[in-house]
């Protein structure tokens, strides 16, 4: 038992018997004439710690894979998150609430207990609120910063809607100056906590607190109006319409006043405001729609104008972010009345620009204010009369090729609508439930 002894006691094993008898080998010895007898080795799988590779015939030690779950869990912090991220918002708190209720609380900070001289306890108690105070400041700034998603992090839908609702630059500007005043104040507040500690007199001591204080509290009253900023940020995000991506969305698109709010209303729990004047939607409103037991989603966009992506404002770039990052399905809806502000002639443009660079989704073209169509074509002035393109000349008396006639007033076309939108809506979800089995099975795609 010498060999398993020292065995033991180079591998650090508490006890050799315990091993032998957990194996199944450990029942007798291999014997070999003129041979000195040896126990069964046992091994531990993390005795080797380092490994070697050849290397024009030298042994070389290759690197450890110790760090190998680090570089998993960074990989799973890249993955995009899904859309909901601006309902995870942290709460925050106006600049003023925050400077002053951390002063209550630094100023009931007491002296350690137990110190006799009163120079002593006053330093210590004058450096002790310094740290409190800057503790209480600057722990709010850290949380938002860090609590705040990455941009480039977010699904692209809620990168866009960050980008043309605050504007390029300012989400990540405003999350740079919150960081930024949280070192300041970390910086200032060690600075006279350790100016206050080496006071010799309690006088000086409260001198030295007081200035602190003070100092604190003007850094954070002059730069603390971007927590403020970051506050109005909060909310607004959070204030934005939750898509499910899982769930069959229709968008209503088309010029502005053409009628998609009004048909919001009609499909939907949505009750967005319906005025006679453009761009009523200021943005995205989001309604759901139960049909048959099954439960879908709509959405009303802002509309659109016959320009380039170049000149379009931030209303219409919110219609084709939705377009272009989220799966919904398109009612596209056509006012060929003349009283929307677009001629018929310009909606006819867009909507073969929107058709042709949306063609994959699914499709339904809807006609309104079909109440007061007339059945001559509307030619405004600025329009070419030309009659040489017979699709244009349909398109201005009935709309496109299948497109329903509706009229929200008297209630025309309404039932059909209702039909055509629930089997567009149900052939997206087959559509969604695909697109999810493919991704969860990438083998049996061909």
């Amino acid at each position: 038992m010498s060999g398993a002894f020292c065995l033991s006691q180079l591998l650090q094993i508490p006890s050799t018997k315990i091993l032998l008898k957990t194996s199944k080998f450990s029942k007798g010895l291999y014997v070999k004439a003129g041979a000195t007898k040896y126990p069964n080795l046992c091994f531990y799988r993390n005795v080797q710690t380092v490994t070697y590779a050849i290397v024009d015939g030298s042994y070389v030690p290759t690197a450890t894979q110790t760090h190998q779950p680090d570089k998993t869990k960074e990989n799973e912090s890249t993955k995009l998150e899904s859309v909901g991220a601006f309902q995870k918002l942290p709460m925050v708190m106006p600049s003023v609430d925050i400077l002053y209720s951390s002063l209550r609380k630094a100023k009931r900070v007491p002296p350690t207990k137990g110190i006799a001289n009163i120079a002593k306890r006053e330093r210590n108690r004058g450096a002790k609120q310094l740290d409190a105070l800057m503790k209480e400041l600057a722990v709010p700034l850290r949380e938002y910063t860090e609590n705040f998603p990455k941009k480039k992090y977010l699904h692209p839908y809620e990168r866009s809607l960050i980008e043309l609702t605050l504007g390029d630059g300012n989400y990540e500007e405003v999350l740079r100056k919150v960081d930024a005043l949280r070192k300041k104040v970390v910086g200032v507040g060690k600075e006279c906590a350790s100016l206050c500690a080496k006071s010799l007199t309690k006088r000086e001591a409260g001198e030295r607190l007081n200035e602190g204080l003070e100092k604190l509290e003007e850094v954070f009253k002059c730069e603390g109006k971007v927590v403020d900023d970051l506050l109005n940020i909060a909310k607004t995000l959070r204030a934005m319409p939750v898509v499910d991506l899982e769930t069959p969305t229709l968008c209503l698109v088309g010029a502005p006043n053409v009628g998609k709010s009004s048909l919001v209303r009609v499909l939907s729990t949505g009750k967005p405001e319906v005025c006679n004047y453009p761009f009523t939607t200021r943005g995205i409103l989001m309604g759901h729609i139960a049909l048959n037991f099954q439960h879908f989603q709509v959405t009303d966009t802002p509309g659109l104008l016959k320009r380039c992506d170049e000149d379009r404002n931030n209303l219409e770039k919110l219609t084709l972010a939705v377009l272009s990052h989220l799966p919904t399905a398109i009612l596209y809806v056509h006012d060929l009345t003349g009283e929307c502000g677009t001629s018929p002639s310009d909606q006819f443009v867009i909507y073969k620009e929107i058709k042709q660079r949306f063609s994959n989704h699914l499709w339904l073209d809807v006609v309104s204010k079909c109440d007061i169509l007339q059945e001559a074509p509307v030619i405004f002035i600025m329009e070419d009369s030309d009659t040489d393109n017979p699709e244009l000349e349909r398109y201005r008396k009935k709309g496109p090729e299948g497109a329903i006639l509706v009229s929200v007033k008297d209630g025309k076309g309404l039932d059909e609508l209702k039909v055509k939108v629930h089997e567009l809506l149900v052939t997206q979800m087959d559509r969604i439930r695909s697109s999810k089995i493919d991704e969860d099975n990438p083998e049996l795609v061909t």
